[in-house]
């Protein structure tokens, strides 16, 4: 009797959710009933692994019937079809060719058996896997057209749901006539939207301070969490699906209007102001931090200290007459607490403040902060800057990089034995080996994990060390231009840096910095 093994393969989600194994498993084995010689001592199944995609040799499959194949355990190898061995045709033909060299028979329930008696045989194998190679392009070409339609249809393509927006039912339904979701407006998170775009451009925001507005106030990210981070709300400015247009590696659709969140205009100039921000757009003359429109210094930080409202800035003119009969023109600006206006007895502090003498002491404060941290010398800074954490983390991933290495080795060495232990050239027994080799196998995943989490953290660490790096560079660039600056850039500037200035009656002001010199750079 042959010896037969099946292996069996899908490589797509799809086949995967669908399971076309139990297929390719009754083809097999009525294929192999049909040969009264033939007995199946083993079917070996691959989930969700491409053959185009990944090479044999990264196959657990594949290298597991190779080593069985060396041991003489079995005498043919039978798939549903050839492209079940793979779609590589650099690769693929060859490993058939090396399993028949073994003395193993090559079959497919649908394509008969595969030799090797002359040329013609070597080269029907070649051009075999050339055109499973030339199909597997093909549907790749296939699904990015479709995936090209679906975006200039303003279809969603699935994935991660972009903030802002949720799937709903709207009567759409699919080539099988299955009832598909669509994209569409959620409403409360909208909201947020409208508000990034509005405290960039308009209050001197940061991305980064934007991000930890949200984290303070609580407001859960699509995946749940309040882990804002710059990088998000980078993400969602530039996304144009907020003006309603998909897109999809360099493929945009046409707008869709029941998907704009963000007009034209606003999405414009959102990016225009956060790129001008940008430390990469500092260091020359002409390149100063990016203007906001308002005429109040303070707008967006300035709170009462007794009530807690906002205060809003005012700014009327009033006409008075003048001792010689004439008439003068008097601007007033000034700082109120609407909530004193309408209720009294909600708020005991002032109704309003002077603008100016509010301008002044904030100012004061600042051009203080800014003169500390331009007595540090750059060089200094950007060290204390740099990744504290870095080289930790970079020791970290050394070792566990090397542990996973070392587990590899004692794995492939216990597999060599084990291969002794059949062949009885091993002094120990087959048994024990193959206990040790569990025990290594989980060994080397629990290595392996520990290795890729050791890489993520190192990698989180250089982004933030970039990103603090960025930051020292841009309050440089504020420190020097700051007294030069009108006072659209210094608005910006303050806003960037404090994180509310208190009011109390009198002119008591207390302020809040975002952040402390210390603080910024971790010595604390």
């Amino acid at each position: 009797m042959k010896r037969v093994i099946c292996l069996y393969r899908v490589s797509t989600v799809g086949q995967v959710d669908h399971d076309d194994i139990p297929m390719q498993k009754l083809a097999c084995r009525e294929y192999a009933a049909s040969h009264p010689d033939w007995e199946i001592v083993d079917e070996i199944s691959e989930k969700g692994v491409s053959g185009y995609k990944v090479s044999t040799n990264a196959r657990d499959a594949i290298v597991e019937i190779k080593k069985r194949a060396v041991l003489h355990q079995f005498d043919v190898l039978l798939v549903f079809m050839f492209d079940r061995l793979g779609r590589r045709d650099d690769e693929t033909p060859f490993v058939v060719q090396w399993f028949v060299q073994q003395g193993i028979e090559v079959w497919s329930a649908r394509e008969g058996e595969q030799r090797f008696d002359n040329h013609v045989d070597k080269l029907l194998n070649y051009i075999r896997f050339w055109q499973a190679s030339g199909e597997s392009e093909k549907t790749a070409i296939r699904v990015k057209t479709k995936h090209t339609q679906m975006v200039q249809e303003g279809q969603y393509r699935g994935g991660l749901l972009p903030f802002g927006y949720k799937l709903e039912h709207q009567g759409r339904t699919n080539k099988k006539n299955q009832l598909v979701r669509d994209l569409v407006i959620d409403e409360d998170e909208a909201k947020i939207v409208r508000e990034i775009f509005d405290l960039l451009t308009n209050h001197g925001y940061g991305t980064n301070r934007v991000a930890q507005y949200l984290n303070d106030c609580g407001v859960k990210t699509k995946r749940g969490t309040s882990l804002w981070r710059g990088s998000s709300i980078r993400a969602i400015i530039s996304n144009p699906i907020y003006i309603g247009i998909y897109h999809m590696q360099g493929v945009q659709s046409e707008p869709f209007e029941h998907l704009r969140i963000i007009e034209d205009s606003v999405f414009e100039k959102c990016n225009q102001t956060v790129k001008g921000r940008s430390i990469r757009n500092f260091g020359s003359a002409s390149q100063t931090p990016i203007r906001t429109d308002t005429r109040s210094l303070l707008s967006g930080v300035i709170y009462c200290g007794h009530c807690g409202c906002r205060l809003c800035y005012n700014h009327h003119h009033e006409e008075r007459k003048l001792a010689n009969g004439g008439t003068g023109i008097y601007d007033y600006e000034t700082y109120r607490c609407y909530r004193k206006l309408s209720s009294r007895n909600t708020c005991d502090g002032q109704t309003a403040y002077k603008a100016n003498a509010l301008n002044d002491a904030v100012v004061t404060q600042v051009r203080l902060f800014l003169s500390k941290i331009q007595a540090v010398p750059q060089d200094q800074l950007m060290e204390l800057a740099s990744a504290r954490n870095e080289e930790t983390y970079q020791v970290a991933f050394k070792q566990a990089e090397k542990d996973f290495e070392n587990s590899q080795k004692q794995v492939a060495a216990l597999e060599e034995e084990a291969v002794k232990a059949l062949t009885g050239e091993s002094q120990l027994d087959l048994t024990i080996v193959n206990q040790m080799l569990l025990k290594h196998r989980a060994k080397l995943e629990s290595a392996q994990q520990i290795m890729e989490d050791a890489k993520h953290k190192l990698e989180q660490e250089k982004a933030t060390a970039k990103e603090t790096q960025s930051q020292v560079e841009e309050l440089l660039s504020w420190a020097e231009c700051f007294d030069k600056a009108d006072i659209s850039t210094r608005h910006m500037i303050i806003a960037r840096l404090i994180d509310r200035v208190e009011v109390h009656t009198g002119y008591k002001v207390h302020i809040k910095f975002k952040i402390s010199l210390k603080q910024f750079l971790g010595q604390e």
